[in-house]
């Protein structure tokens, strides 16, 4: 970026109002109470300062050219918002091309995140937490970066691990020193008790729907299922060398991956990892976004099959199932690939597919959602305690849990009334199809017709699922629709 055009970029922008939708979000509107939805995304800023910063930023790296971010600020500053200034990722979005590409071009993209994954494990840190640059921490306390690769341990000033990037409030004051996985999974814990405690209001989960009959959450029952967390962490945990600290990117779908126009077998780069932390590999390992799909999951090295009575169904069944055949392939040629050149993943993605990380897993946000399932889990875990144990390092804990029969009613009657919220959830997206609000949004071309939907779909619930006057009432203050 010249001078020049930096100045005739800025130019063009600086006499911009304050409400110009420059500073708004535009991506979607929000189906529920949209004008305190945007107010929280609106941030008004210094346009002209912005540009001035990215013109010096360019020149500097005209000296330094394998730097990828030329200038940031997390903090106060004159352009009055956080900003990154970083080069612009050439190609195209994997996203523009992934239905057109041949299926050997996909095969070998998804072989292109596997050799990435692998040296990214190839890195182990002796911290967990968010990266940052020492120099970003002020005052707060912290000790040089350490890490090993290829069997040297090295320590470097520049960075600094902390609490990860986007948790919801800091549990400790400082920086994260030394933390064993045990630390680390319980701070998790106390995260969330921490939020649970503070906060005035629960936070309304959007799986389930809130009516007649369904689960209310209490601060009590979350707490509870998040004590009973804290309590079984030594025997959830894994015990091989799955537990090691490793930088990862877990948000590897097509809108965040660049390839070669041309060539879209070649990726380019990467993109959107702001919110990268260190942690252990059993909590970063997963099937890469890219290759998820709907249908019935692969297990281990199984490999995908067409129906037998493929030649009996009719045009679009066959191109249905034909297209879930594929899609199959593709992870069963990921996981046999990782199993052959990478078998730590391959073994770090067995151990995700376990009860016991279910449990590590769901415990992450029980602030929002999940403990009627979560206490029903526990109480079924008296039966398969011993089963658990097989894999922890205390083999003679005995089950750490004593619930009453009206406890344990009690508990059936929230699952229960959780599966209703889940099922009345579920019929109203069938209701609506692609004019459900996923995450309260929808496309602003979509906006009208989607409110007039919801409208509809509120009558539906109450419809489908009130038994008298008073239940229809309620279902009509509580619903999320039509607000």
């Amino acid at each position: 970026m010249s001078a020049s055009h930096s100045q005739a970029c800025s130019s063009s922008f600086t006499a911009l109002s304050p409400d110009h939708e420059f500073f708004r979000f535009t991506r979607g509107r929000f189906a529920r109470n949209e004008a305190n939805e945007m107010s929280q995304r609106y941030i008004y800023f210094d346009v002209e300062e912005l540009a001035r910063i990215g013109a010096a930023a360019v020149r500097t790296v005209c000296e330094t050219p394998v730097s990828k971010v030329y200038s940031w600020n997390s903090k106060p500053n004159p352009v009055g918002a956080e900003y990154i200034v970083m080069e612009k990722v050439p190609g195209v979005p994997l996203d523009s091309v992934w239905s057109s590409m041949k299926f050997e071009d996909r095969v070998a993209v998804v072989k292109s995140i596997a050799r990435h994954q692998e040296a990214w494990m190839s890195v182990s840190f002796g911290h967990f937490g968010g990266l940052y640059f020492a120099q970003d921490l002020d005052d707060l306390r912290h000790e040089s970066m350490s890490y090993e690769k290829g069997g040297v341990t090295k320590l470097d000033e520049t960075f600094a691990s902390g609490h990860p990037q986007g948790e919801r409030i800091l549990i400790t004051a400082g920086v994260w020193l030394n933390l064993t996985v045990d630390h680390y999974l319980t701070a998790i814990g106390r995260r969330e008790i921490a939020c649970v405690k503070t906060l005035p209001i629960l936070p309304k989960s959007s799986v389930p729907l809130y009516g007649p009959g369904t689960y209310r959450p209490t601060k009590a029952k979350k707490l509870r299922a998040l004590e009973s967390y804290l309590t079984m962490i030594k025997n959830l945990r894994p015990v091989d060398n799955s537990i090691t600290s490793c930088l990862w990117h877990g948000d590897i779908h097509v809108e965040n991956i660049f390839v070669d126009s041309k060539s879209p077998r070649g990726m380019v780069g990467i993109i959107d990892w702001q919110s990268t932390e260190l942690a252990p590999l059993f909590h970063h390992a997963r099937q890469p976004p890219i290759l998820d799909y709907d249908g019935p999951h692969l297990h281990g090295l199984e490999r995908p099959s067409l129906p037998e009575d493929l030649p009996g169904l009719d045009t679009e069944a066959q191109r249905e199932a034909i297209a879930l055949y594929f899609k199959q392939v593709l992870c069963a040629l990921y996981r046999t690939f990782i199993h052959k050149t990478n078998p730590r993943l391959y073994c770090a993605l067995e151990v995700r597919q376990s009860p016991t990380f279910d449990l590590l897993l769901l415990a992450r946000n029980l602030l929002i959602d999940g403990e009627a399932t979560y206490l029903v889990r526990i109480v079924e875990l008296e039966s398969t305690w011993a089963d658990l144990l097989i894999t922890s390092n205390d083999k003679a804990c005995q089950y750490p849990f004593l619930f009453s029969d009206e406890e344990k009613a009690e508990i059936e009657r929230d699952v229960n009334g959780s599966l209703l919220g889940m099922q009345a959830l579920q019929s109203a997206k069938e209701s609506l199809r692609d004019l459900f609000p996923e995450q309260g949004i929808v496309r602003p071309e979509q906006y009208e017709e989607a409110k007039d939907a919801l409208r509809q779909g509120k009558q539906f619930i109450i419809r489908e699922f009130a038994r008298d006057q008073y239940e229809e009432k309620v279902w009509e203050e509580e619903s999320p629709f039509d607000n």
